[in-house]
C-alpha cells in the first residue's frame, strides 16, 4: 500500500522542496478534500505518471509499505479523455461462461486469502524465531568478549589487533583455536614471560649443577659414632679411666706451663708431663686430627655449596622450581650436622649423630631448573617458531577461559535454530502452495478471458442507473474495441455524449478496468492494485452522487460478497456533499481523511471531518485558512460572497446582500458596508465592470475580516461569526465599525 507520495516541481507544489503526502496505510480508503485549484489533481497526475513510467515524474516518488511495485489505476480527466476520445479498448477480464471454472476460481481466491493470512503469521513466526537466535547470539558474543578483555589487559594484547569492537568476528574466530589434546596450557603470566624471553636479545644459558658427594662421604664416616679414648701405655691411663673424662684432661694440657697443677697448684710428679703426653699421643691424637680435618672439610663444602646455590637462585626460572625452599631445608640440615661435628671435635670421646643430608629436593629443583633452561634455549634457537607457538597458545588459553560459555551457547542455540528452521520450512510450504494455486488460477483465467463480460457489466450498470439512451458494444471491424450504441442509430459517436454522460461512462469503464487488463496476457493481482479516483462526480447530475459513492464503498472499500478489486483506494474531491456521502457510508474509523490547502504552494494536511460539515462550513474554513495565511487573499471575496448569500437567504429570504442588510438593519448601518460589498462583488466576479486586474497585495486580511465581523454584528449575529471563526468575544475595534 502507499505510505507517502513525494511531489516536487509539479503544478502548484513547491519547485525545489519535496512535499510528502502521507497516507494511512493501515486503512483501505483515504479521502482527500480540497477546493478547486488547491492542487488535488496534481496528486492523481503524479501517481498516474509514476505508474506509467513517465520520465516527467522522475523527481517525484511513491513510498509503499513493503517496497514492492504496485499496479496504479488512476481515474482523472486524462483517463476520461483517453476513454472517450478514441474507441474504448476491450478489457480482458473473467467472463461468466463457465460456472464450474468460476466456482473453482472463487475457491482458489478464498484459499489464497487464507494462505496469505497464514503466510503473514508464518513470516511473523520466522521473524520472532530469528530474533530469538539473534538475541542468543548477541548474549553469547558479549559473554565470549570477556576473553578479549582478559587478553587486552595483558602484555600480549597486540595479538588482538584487527578485532577492535568486532565481537561477532572474535566470537567466530576464537572457537577455531581448539584446545590441545593433552589439555596442557600455560597461564597468561607464563606466556607473557615466554614472550619477554623470545623478544629479548639474551643468548642461550648454561645448565647448572651441584656436587654434594664430598658431604655425603664425611657424613657417613664412622668416626662420629666412635668415642676417642686415651692411650693405655701411660701410667695415667688407669686414673683417667676412673675419672672418665679424658677430654677434660686433654683440654687441661693447654694450661700446663710448669711443674705445678694448673687447677690445684700442687707439685706434680717429676715424670707427669711425659706420662701426660704418652696418654694423649698415639692413636688418640691421630683420630682427633682426623675429626678436625673432617670438620674443616665439611665446613668448606657447606660454604662452597651455599655460594653456588645463591648464584643459581638468581636465575629467573629458579623461583618456579622450588629451589629456594629446597635449599632452605637442606641448609638447616647441613648446619645442624656441622654443629654436631664441631661438638665431636671439642669432645672426641663423645658419640654424635650425623644425618645424611636430604639433597633429593635440591637435586630435583636443579633438574627442573635445567629443564627450564633447556626449554629456554630451545625457544631462543627458534625465535619465530616460538612466537607462533605463543600466539596459538594465547588464543587457546582465551578459548579455555570461555569453553563453558561456548558450551552453554551451543546448548541454547540448537533448539532456537530448530524452531527457526521449522518456521521457515512451514513458510516455504505455504508459499509453494500459494504459488501452485496462483498458477492454477492463471490457467483458469486464461481459459475464460474475453471482453464480453466487461461489455455486459458496463451495460448492466447503465441500466441500473436508469440510462437507456445509450450502451456499448463490440466494434464491428475490431472486436477487441468497444464503441457507443444508441437505439435505432446505425452508427453512434462518443462526440454525441454530454459531459455528464462522458464522465459516467468513463467511470464505469474505470470500475471494470480494475477487474482486468487491456493486455490479455497480464495476470491481474487485486492485492497489488491501487485505485486513485480524482473528482468522479464532475459534471454529473446530483442524482448520481449516491450511486458513485456506493460503488466506491461497496466494491472497492468494503466489498461484501464480492471479490476484492483493489488493495487501496484514494478518492480526491472538491464536492463537500460527495465527500460527506463517502464518509457517511465508510464511517470515520474506516477511512483516513486529508485536506488539500494552498497558500504560496500546495500542502496536504490531516483533518477532522467534523470541521467541515457542509459547503457553508467549507467557506468559513477558507476564511480561517486565510487568516492563518494558508490560502491566498484572492479566495477571500468569493468565500465571503458565498457565506453572505447562504446566510441572508436563510435569515432574510433573499441572496441580494444589500437588500438583505437593509431589511435587517437601518439604512445608515447598511451604508457602512457598501465598500465591503463592492470588494466582495468585484473579487468574486469577472465581467465588463469588474474586468481590470486587482492588486491583491493592497488588501489587509485582518482588516477585511474585521469589516466582515462588524457586518454580522450590525445585524445582531456577531456570535455566529465568532462561532464559525473559532474566536472568543473581544470588543470589535471602532476602526472596523
Amino acid at each position: 500500500m502507499i505510505k507517502a507520495i513525494s511531489i516536487v516541481n509539479h503544478k502548484s507544489f513547491h519547485p525545489t522542496t519535496a512535499h510528502s503526502v502521507r497516507l494511512d496505510h493501515n486503512k483501505t480508503a483515504t479521502y482527500i478534500y480540497g477546493l478547486n485549484g488547491a492542487g488535488k489533481s496534481a496528486i492523481a497526475e503524479v501517481v498516474d505518471g509514476i505508474g506509467r513510467g513517465d520520465t516527467k515524474f522522475e523527481h517525484c516518488g511513491i513510498e509503499t509499505t513493503d517496497g514492492a511495485r504496485y499496479r496504479y489505476i488512476v481515474y482523472n480527466q486524462s483517463f476520461v479523455d483517453r476513454v472517450i476520445g478514441e474507441p474504448m479498448k476491450g478489457i480482458f477480464t473473467v467472463g461468466e461462461v463457465d460456472t464450474v471454472r468460476q466456482q473453482r476460481i472463487d475457491e482458489i481466491g478464498a484459499k489464497t486469502g487464507e494462505l496469505d493470512a497464514q503466510i503473514a503469521m508464518d513470516k511473523e513466526r520466522v521473524f520472532e524465531a530469528g530474533r530469538g537466535v539473534e538475541k542468543e547470539l548477541e548474549r553469547a558474543k558479549q559473554e565470549i568478549w570477556k576473553a578479549y578483555e582478559l587478553g587486552k589487559n595483558s602484555s600480549l594484547k597486540d595479538f588482538l589487533k584487527g578485532y577492535g569492537r568486532d565481537a561477532k568476528k572474535f566470537f567466530r574466530d576464537l572457537r577455531t583455536h581448539q584446545l590441545p589434546d593433552d589439555g596442557k596450557l600455560d597461564s597468561i603470566d607464563r606466556l607473557e614471560k615466554r614472550w619477554a624471553d623470545v623478544s629479548s636479545t639474551e643468548s642461550e644459558r648454561t645448565l647448572v649443577s651441584i656436587d654434594t658427594s664430598a658431604l655425603g662421604r664425611i657424613e657417613r664416616d664412622s668416626i662420629w659414632e666412635e668415642p676417642v679414648e686415651v692411650s693405655s701405655s701411660s701410667s695415667l691411663a688407669l686414673l683417667v679411666a676412673e675419672l672418665g673424662n679424658a677430654d677434660w684432661v686433654a683440654r687441661g694440657q693447654d694450661f700446663l706451663h710448669n711443674d705445678r697443677c694448673p687447677f690445684c697448684q700442687q707439685a706434680l710428679p717429676h715424670n707427669f708431663r711425659d706420662e701426660l703426653m704418652r696418654l694423649l699421643e698415639g692413636e688418640r691424637e691421630a683420630k682427633v686430627d682426623k675429626i678436625r680435618s673432617l670438620v674443616d672439610a665439611y665446613s668448606g663444602q657447606v660454604q662452597a655449596l651455599e655460594t653456588r646455590v645463591d648464584l643459581i637462585i638468581k636465575d629467573p626460572e629458579a623461583k618456579t622450581t622450588g629451589l629456594d625452599l629446597a635449599w632452605s631445608e637442606l641448609r638447616s640440615e647441613l648446619y645442624a650436622n656441622l654443629t654436631n661435628m664441631q661438638s665431636k671435635e671439642a669432645e672426641p670421646s663423645k658419640v654424635v649423630e650425623i644425618n645424611s643430608s636430604p639433597i633429593e629436593a635440591l637435586t630435583d629443583a636443579v633438574a627442573k631448573l635445567n629443564v627450564s633452561i633447556e626449554d629456554f634455549n630451545t625457544r631462543i634457537r627458534d625465535r619465530k617458531g616460538e612466537r607462533d607457538r605463543i600466539r596459538e597458545m594465547f588464543y587457546q588459553v582465551l578459548h579455555a577461559d570461555r569453553v563453558e560459555a561456548y558450551a552453554r551457547h551451543d546448548a541454547l542455540i540448537v533448539p532456537l535454530r530448530a524452531t527457526e528452521a521449522k518456521a521457515k520450512a512451514e513458510l516455504e510450504e505455504k508459499k509453494k502452495a500459494l504459488h501452485a494455486l496462483n498458477e492454477e488460477l492463471r490457467e483458469l483465467r486464461g481459459q475464460q478471458k474475453g471482453v464480453d463480460a466487461s461489455i455486459d457489466a458496463i451495460n448492466n450498470r447503465l441500466r441500473s442507473l436508469g440510462i437507456s439512451t445509450f450502451s456499448i458494444q463490440r466494434k464491428n471491424d475490431q472486436e477487441r474495441l468497444y464503441t457507443l450504441k444508441r437505439p435505432g442509430v446505425p452508427v453512434s459517436d462518443t462526440l454525441t455524449l454530454s459531459e455528464g454522460e462522458k464522465t459516467l461512462i468513463a467511470f464505469l469503464y474505470f470500475m471494470e478496468s480494475l477487474k482486468g487488463s487491456l493486455d490479455e496476457n497480464e495476470n491481474v493481482d487485486p492485492k497489488k492494485t491501487i485505485a486513485v479516483i480524482d473528482d468522479p462526480i464532475s459534471s454529473l447530475s446530483q442524482n448520481f452522487i449516491y450511486d458513485i459513492a456506493t460503488m466506491i464503498h461497496h466494491e472497492l472499500v468494503k466489498p461484501v460478497g464480492r471479490p476484492q478489486l483493489v488493495k487501496q483506494v484514494v478518492v480526491l474531491t472538491h464536492n463537500l456533499f460527495f465527500f460527506h456521502e463517502l464518509l457517511r457510508q465508510t464511517k470515520k474509523k474506516g477511512c483516513a481523511l486529508r485536506r488539500v490547502v494552498k497558500s504560496d504552494y500546495t500542502a496536504v494536511q490531516e483533518f477532522d471531518p467534523d470541521t467541515l460539515m457542509n459547503d457553508y462550513d467549507a467557506w468559513w474554513q477558507v476564511l480561517k485558512d486565510a487568516k492563518e495565511s494558508r490560502v491566498p487573499v484572492q479566495i477571500i471575496p468569493n468565500a465571503m460572497r458565498c457565506i453572505l448569500e447562504q446566510f441572508f437567504t436563510f435569515t432574510a429570504g433573499t441572496s441580494d446582500i444589500p437588500r438583505a442588510i437593509k431589511e435587517l438593519a437601518d439604512a445608515d448601518t447598511s451604508s457602512k458596508y457598501a465598500a465591503l460589498h463592492r470588494f466582495v462583488d468585484r473579487g468574486s466576479h469577472r465581467d465588463e465592470i469588474n474586468g481590470p486586474p486587482i492588486d491583491w497585495n493592497l488588501y489587509d486580511v485582518d482588516y477585511l475580516l474585521g469589516k466582515f465581523r462588524a457586518m454580522f454584528a450590525s445585524v445582531g449575529q456577531e456570535q455566529h461569526y465568532l462561532m464559525k471563526m473559532d474566536e472568543e468575544t473581544p470588543e470589535i475595534s471602532r476602526a472596523a465599525l
